[in-house]
């Protein structure tokens, strides 16, 4: 009885949906509707700022409301939350197939929700050429002598010694902030690139435009491809459209497997960390020897999620992301807890998706030392650093 009772929620939804197409005379780009009831002004500026960067062409076209009005439903805009959760609204109003929770004050995936609402405006541009433009790369990777291993490259404090060894041996993918160092970039002459966080990468804020040009500016020096999940595409395809051949949007599957061929399941795993949900996965499509550097973990002392190599990231720009987002950094790393984020991630979870690819013959070898017991377990035997 539930999925049937779902089943017809789920219809009735896209049927809501459909109507709304046919008699409103707003486009879903042209418009945003913000229910915000009693918001200050101050902070209906900073929710009006944030729509108009991540919504552009309802520029003129966002609209505050008080309350969530039929009128609403029949209007294919997306409705931003601001000061109430779905819960608080009539069950009618449920119906609407674009309403997302932007709150940043108390949602911690508000980053998220503006990329979904984004992306329910514009859709993924580049997701039919994603699959074969990817797999056309990897299956030429494999055919290159040094794909019998693979090397993944986080941006803990290590990374930035890896300047001091080569990397030719084996195919590099590299991740996040590590395209500030134009001189480390070239030393690794990364193959593939991935980043997939919502705040860091793809957000509005200082710290994620710095990266985001940088990325261009490492873009243009190689052939590189960037991978991503799919629900940042409508950013991805608007500020990096001279790379549209380069481009990879990957849909989120449902799955928790890191190994998984792309060619049979062209799916991301609905894992948090850029580990877990890209660079694994990616690396495992490549090779059975998978080698990993950067990944010093939470060492005693560090703050936050954990250190970052200093050349490779903006950490003087980090207090833009922590103003912009509080409940984002108050849920995943709470001063009473402060390894939960890296608990759930790197913990049991982790272990668990490299024992069952280990089961299946991948080989995961952590090639210095690191604070993150699942990986020094896979430590490899001459670990000096």
């Amino acid at each position: 009885m539930p999925n049937t009772v779902q089943s017809i929620k789920a219809l009735a939804k896209i049927a809501c949906g459909k109507l709304a197409n046919l008699l409103s005379p707003d486009h879903r780009a042209g418009r945003v509707n913000i229910v915000a009831p009693g918001i200050h002004d101050d902070e209906w500026q900073e929710v009006k700022r944030r729509a108009e960067f991540y919504m552009p062409s309802a520029k003129g076209r966002i609209v505050r409301h008080e309350a969530f009005k039929p009128s609403l439903l029949l209007s294919p805009a997306p409705v931003l939350l601001y000061g109430l959760v779905l819960d608080d609204l009539p069950v009618w109003a449920k119906l609407h197939a674009g309403i997302f929770n932007v709150d940043h004050r108390k949602n911690p995936m508000d980053g998220w929700y503006w990329c979904e609402a984004a992306t329910y405006v514009y859709g993924i541009q580049g997701a039919a050429l994603a699959k074969p433009r990817l797999i056309q790369r990897i299956l030429a990777l494999r055919s290159l002598a040094e794909s019998a291993k693979c090397y993944v490259f986080g941006t803990g404090p290590s990374l930035g010694k890896a300047a001091e060894r080569e990397w030719h041996d084996g195919i590099r993918i590299v991740c996040n902030t590590i395209v500030r160092d134009k001189d480390l970039w070239r030393h690794i002459d990364p193959h593939l690139f991935v980043a997939g966080d919502a705040i860091y990468h793809f957000g509005f804020t200082e710290f994620a435009c710095r990266f985001r040009a940088d990325l261009r500016e490492r873009m243009k020096e190689s052939d590189v491809l960037f991978i991503y999940p799919d629900y940042f595409d409508f950013l991805v395809q608007r500020e990096f459209a001279e790379f549209s051949d380069r481009l990879i949007p990957i849909p989120n599957g449902k799955q928790a497997s890191i190994h998984n061929d792309f060619e049979d399941d062209f799916v991301l795993p609905p894992l948090g960390n850029v580990l877990n949900k890209l660079l694994l996965p990616v690396g495992c499509n490549i090779s059975k020897h998978v080698c990993l550097w950067g990944f010093d973990g939470r060492a005693p002392g560090d703050q936050l999620f954990w250190s970052n190599s200093q050349k490779q990231s903006y950490t003087e720009l980090l207090p833009t992301l922590q103003a912009a987002h509080p409940a984002f950094f108050d849920h995943f790393v709470p001063r009473e807890n402060p390894e939960k984020y890296v608990q759930s991630v790197h913990g049991d979870v982790l272990e668990y998706l490299l024992s069952q690819a280990e089961s299946q013959g991948w080989r995961f070898e952590m090639l210095h030392r690191s604070w993150t017991p699942t990986l020094a377990k896979r430590s490899a035997a001459d670990v000096m650093l």
